[in-house]
């Protein structure tokens, strides 16, 4: 069971990812570059003080929660990481351990300017087809629109999972079979 608090809430960026902004506004790479550098200087403070608010601990490409309510905060596909993916604690993917029982939180941002996310739970493991059909979301969020008029959006849920494995990944048609998801061990 899971409720959804908040949707599209809103903070100033300027871009996702020099290369995607290239393609997509057929624009030089060296001008998305510098594009990009604005976008980190800018804004990635208030983006990294969102991320500092994950309440768990890294080791390896493991994040670690602790206690009867957890805060996961997850990142979509922010400059220097590789599309697709998620970010957790400055971990591309990781598997998040969460103890049984706890109230999870979870806070998910999509910085992406090229592209819609979604940041869904499934026990459904993967490989995921191009069309995922993942049956049934124990959790999340709807789809995330692409950043517009220098915004992007996040969005809030809180789950109570059971004991068991679950696998977090982005439902948007293709993200998931190329790599947008990750593990989620409860215990």
């Amino acid at each position: 069971m899971y409720t959804q608090k908040k949707m599209q809430k809103s903070w100033y960026v300027s871009v996702g990812s020099a290369a995607v902004l290239a393609a997509t506004m057929g624009m030089s790479t060296a001008m998305a570059a510098t594009l990009v550098s604005t976008w980190k200087t800018a804004t990635l403070p208030q983006v990294k003080a969102l991320l500092g608010k994950d309440s768990g601990k890294v080791s390896g490409d493991t994040v670690t929660y602790s206690g009867k309510t957890v805060h996961v905060v997850a990142a979509a596909v922010l400059p220097g990481f590789p599309f697709p993916s998620f970010e957790v604690h400055d971990v591309k993917n990781p598997t998040l351990d969460i103890p049984a029982g706890a109230a999870v939180d979870v806070t998910f941002i999509n910085t992406n300017k090229g592209f819609g996310h979604s940041f869904q739970i499934t026990q459904k493991a993967p490989p995921y087809a191009v069309m995922p059909s993942i049956d049934p979301v124990v959790a999340g969020t709807e789809f995330s629109p692409v950043p517009a008029g220098g915004k992007f959006s996040y969005a809030d849920f809180t789950w109570h999972p059971k004991a068991g494995t679950y696998y977090y990944l982005c439902t948007i048609p293709g993200h998931a079979a190329t790599g947008m998801f990750g593990k989620i061990v409860v215990k």
